[in-house]
């Protein structure tokens, strides 16, 4: 078998037992840092390598023509817009994700977030820690159940699919929006199809699963949060592109929505200033997969999926 090298470009949960897959002679090198390679420390480490394990690296043309030995760029997510996919069919790499390990814990923040909003969680959180002690009163940060609620799930793939059945333990409606029909989920979910509009003006609570990119930029924007219902919540835990950053903020601030819950932002890892300070949002660090039963089953597969392709490559 063919002697290759393996970079991983941070240090990543349970890399050292994924590791355990590769034969001895291979070599591997891991960032030992959770920051990120700057663009020279990439080139300098990847040089001679095979396969790299990209967490959250770009990895465009320009540095493809400088990384000759590269057959493998195995991303740590589903997501892939941070790859020049075309560049990479171009060149003859192979590009991998992991678009099975990300699914439960993706859908289980969504709920969260959902939760979080619909109970004013984040409110209460601040009432507590600022009043001591606090005043009691029988609408105390008032919110609202889920039970008999419709959730409205743009983007019908794993991840909204297990969005919707988590939900359906809350009692809840479940339309969505796909670009194209899902007529076994449907069936096996109790799902209603929805045009995007209509979703809009129906759904109590709107939770966005689609991926980033020129064709999903700005679909909610200003005209799409006027037609939601004043007492609804955004959710997104997609990718912060998809949602107009500015609107939404205009949309919060002027309670034509109610509240939102975002773990993806547009200028990621910048969120707009003015989104901060508003009391009735939710916002986390993009922890959609922060969980280490995720982050070991990412490693693994991630992992794998290099060795999957060298030792095909190599036959």
């Amino acid at each position: 078998m063919a002697e290759y090298k393996i970079v991983v470009t941070r240090n990543i949960p349970g890399v050292d037992e994924a590791a355990k897959i590769l034969p001895p002679q291979w070599q591997l090198w891991v960032n030992p840092s959770e920051q990120p390679l700057t663009r020279a420390e990439l080139i300098e480490n990847a040089r001679d390598a095979a396969g790299i394990l990209v967490c959250d690296d770009r990895i465009g043309d320009a540095e493809m023509a400088e990384l000759p030995n590269l057959k493998v760029l195995s991303n740590y997510g589903v997501g892939l817009d941070n790859l020049d996919l075309e560049a990479a069919k171009k060149r003859g790499i192979a590009v991998r994700n992991l678009p099975d390990e990300v699914t439960y814990s993706t859908a289980e923040l969504a709920i969260a977030l959902i939760l979080a909003c619909m109970r004013r969680l984040g409110e209460a959180d601040r009432l507590v820690r600022s009043t001591n002690p606090f005043r009691w009163k029988p609408t105390i940060v008032i919110g609202r159940n889920l039970r008999g609620k419709t959730l409205g799930i743009i983007g019908f793939g794993r991840i909204g699919q297990k969005t919707a059945e988590i939900a359906k333990a809350f009692e809840m409606k479940i339309i969505y929006y796909n670009r194209s029909r899902k007529l076994e989920a449907e069936q096996r979910l109790n799902a209603e199809y929805y045009p995007l509009d209509q979703l809009l003006k129906t759904a109590d609570v709107v939770s966005i699963h689609i991926p980033g990119g020129p064709e999903t930029r700005h679909l909610i924007g200003a005209e799409q949060l006027r037609m939601m219902k004043p007492e609804a919540v955004l959710v997104n835990t997609g990718r912060g592109t998809v949602i107009d950053e500015a609107a939404l903020t205009e949309a919060l601030k002027n309670q034509q929505i109610a509240a939102a819950g975002l773990d993806v932002y547009e200028n990621e890892p910048r969120v707009t200033e003015e989104l901060i300070k508003l009391p009735n949002v939710i916002l986390t660090p993009h922890v959609g997969t922060t969980t280490w039963e995720t982050r070991y089953a990412m490693t693994a597969q991630a992992m794998q999926n290099i060795y999957d392709e060298l030792v095909k490559d190599s036959k």
